[in-house]
């Protein structure tokens, strides 16, 4: 009779059990976690302009950035540019352009405005962009991420003056 290669330990084993004991939870796409979208979204933006940051450019030492503003039709967006102004203030940016849109909330892809902004940054006009929120690139959590993920290709960062996870 040959012999068992299984050890026996004490307590429970049964690997049921200790799966059912975690509280993972499963969608469509996998595993699912309980971080909030924004939250997920402002730690991925973090990350990515953590890695922009660590890089000291010799040809322009001082940043250089856009700020866009989206506004409704008619709507002045000189309040919102002067909040950002002092924002790049605090951070010692340099405002490179400052461009607004007022076609209101859209896709990012069909807005002009935005188009500029993300040629500016490809062509190494600019180093970044400054916005009020995250709703000013687009309400839409997989557009917005693209468009993160578009600027940080490029060597660019995305800066907001209210980040996505706040209250």
């Amino acid at each position: 009779m040959s012999q068992s290669n299984t050890r026996h330990t004490p307590g429970s084993t049964d690997w049921m059990d200790s799966d059912n004991g975690s509280r993972r939870r499963y969608s469509r796409t996998g595993l699912s976690s309980s971080v909030s979208p924004n939250l997920r979204l402002q730690r991925l933006r973090s990350g990515l302009n953590q890695e922009v940051f660590a890089h000291v450019s010799r040809v322009r030492p001082t940043r250089r950035v856009t700020l866009y503003a989206r506004t409704q039709p008619g709507q002045d967006p000189e309040p919102l540019f002067a909040g950002l102004r002092a924002e790049a203030a605090l951070h010692g940016w340099q405002v490179g352009q400052e461009i607004f849109d007022d076609g209101g909330h859209q896709v990012p892809q069909q807005s002009s405005e935005w188009l500029r902004v993300r040629k500016l940054c490809h062509e190494g006009l600019a180093d970044g962009v400054l916005v009020r929120d995250r709703m000013q690139i687009s309400a839409d959590d997989f557009l917005y991420e693209n468009e993160i993920r578009f600027l940080h290709a490029r060597q660019c960062f995305t800066a907001l003056q209210i980040p996505e996870a706040a209250p």
